[in-house]
């Protein structure tokens, strides 16, 4: 009997590469439609954000001033539109009152809870009560929605809503893109490009995220799109579009969320480590010199001006900092971290999720300690990355960190409690950074690429079955059974 042969088309990478993505794409459209509306962290205020903005300049409706009741068993409080409050009320029957435990009675039947009476469109879309509870008014991500919101306004809140998260998903498939992109220039084969990509595609919170409405489906992106830029920089130079798409990132970032002011800090650190080894090694010219000199300066400038050191180091209370992380670095509060960083393991009590959590912190602890061989060895390992990529991305992971924990602190310096918190999607933005830096851990004590092989398929295995066991026992049983 004759070996079947695969057709060649089926082996080449660009194939591979867009069965990755369509196949993400095709499984963030089943889980928007999983996800109950509006069920997304602060999924309400970004929607009413975008219709917001969608909003005719001149108010021809009455205008409500009243103080804004963030009470969450009662949304008709919040200061969102008619037809947000309107749509919640109709499919919430109870409240889930804490987003980690909380049940949402949303199915009925086959037809969605009082479905037929959303799809009358007959509610108001527009915002009476002010302030409006929004999200910053000119953030690129909701004005970016608002378009899709305003083009499809004939529609019912159902059409329009699902619509901008299927665009949120069309934003995490091209951050799987731009990861397949990224492990080819810091030196991976194809193989492992795709096989890094197939596996980020399967993190479940990953997943999540992108089906929900959020302007941090658009700062993931940005840091994405940052993190090619860098790396473009270390591999080929400080040429303009190199410099050009490190700096397009960093704007996109800032005109979506404050978090993305990381970007700027490692960028103006990132040019005085380049500028500091190329004087050094008298590799520079005059004219790029003062180019670079130049724009360190303006990017100094705008940090400044964004961030007013002045007033946030005088606003500083230090006296509460040794507090803080007494009570923030504690198993429990990292422990809660990390399940939502790996998808919403703690909707379920269920030891066996338990035990995949701490199998996960125990690889990690691993590839951390290979991470550190890697750096003060003097040797390079052939299949790895170089080690300027790798302490590139342990800066990006420590940038993140130290700017969360910071405001984190802040927060809790003014309330006394974790307002904000460390919820895990606010780490999400790094997560190319960290799964390179976790893989290349691995296997630094065996210098073997076999191993390096053997690691990423088993990943990749570990994640799909995860993403899947994930969404069928915790996910779905939460709304539908």
């Amino acid at each position: 009997m004759q070996n079947i042969q695969m057709p060649a088309f089926l082996k080449k990478s660009g194939f591979v590469l867009a069965l990755i993505l369509v196949s993400f794409f095709l499984r963030g459209v089943f889980l928007t439609a999983l996800f109950p509306i509006f069920d997304g962290p602060d999924e309400a205020r970004h929607y009413n954000t975008i219709q917001y903005l969608s909003e005719p300049e001149e108010k021809s409706w009455t205008i409500n001033e009243r103080p804004i009741k963030k009470d969450k068993s009662d949304i008709a409080g919040y200061n969102f539109s008619q037809e947000i409050i309107k749509t919640a009320e109709n499919i919430k029957t109870n409240d889930p009152g804490d987003d980690l435990f909380g049940i949402i009675n949303f199915s009925e039947s086959y037809i969605g809870k009082s479905e037929n009476a959303i799809n009358l469109n007959d509610w108001h879309r527009y915002n009476e009560n002010y302030p409006p509870d929004i999200a910053g008014e000119n953030n690129l991500y909701h004005l970016l929605c608002s378009l899709i919101e305003k083009s499809f306004g004939q529609y019912s809140i159902l059409i329009r809503f699902y619509l901008i998260r299927i665009f949120s998903i069309l934003l995490g498939t091209a951050v799987l893109f731009l990861c397949y992109i990224i492990t080819k220039n810091i030196g991976f084969s194809e193989k492992y490009s795709l096989l890094l990509s197939a596996i980020i595609s399967f993190q479940p919170r990953f997943s999540m995220h992108f089906s929900y409405i959020t302007y941090d489906d658009l700062l993931i992106l940005a840091f994405a799109l940052f993190t090619l830029g860098c790396v473009l920089i270390l591999k080929n130079g400080l040429r303009r579009k190199n410099v050009l798409l490190a700096l397009t990132a960093m704007l996109i970032g800032l005109f979506t969320k404050g978090t993305s002011i990381v970007l700027l800090t490692v960028f103006i650190f990132f040019l005085a480590c380049l500028f500091y080894k190329k004087i050094k090694n008298h590799k520079i010219k005059r004219a790029p010199l003062l180019a670079s000199i130049i724009l360190l300066l303006v990017l100094v400038f705008i940090f400044q001006k964004y961030f007013d050191l002045a007033t946030l180091i005088s606003g500083m209370n230090f006296g509460t900092l040794g507090e803080y992380l007494f009570k923030s670095l504690t198993v429990g509060r990292m422990e809660i971290t990390s399940k939502t960083y790996w998808g919403n393991l703690q909707w379920s009590s269920n030891i066996f999720y338990d035990f995949i959590l701490y199998f996960i912190w125990a690889i990690e602890i691993i590839s951390a300690i290979g991470i550190a061989v890697i750096i003060f060895s003097k040797k390079k390992i052939e299949f790895l990355p170089e080690k300027k990529y790798i302490l590139f991305f342990l800066g990006m992971l420590a940038a993140l960190q130290l700017g969360i924990r910071f405001y984190d602190w802040q927060i809790f310096s003014q309330t006394g409690g974790f307002d904000l918190g460390t919820p895990g999607r606010y780490f999400l933005p790094n997560i190319i950074s960290h799964f390179i830096l976790v893989f290349c851990g691995l296997v630094a004590f065996l210098k073997k690429e076999k191993y390096f092989d053997i690691s990423m398929k088993v990943g990749l295995l570990f994640m799909f079955f995860f993403w899947f066991y994930l969404i069928i026992d915790v996910v779905m049983p939460r709304y539908y059974m």
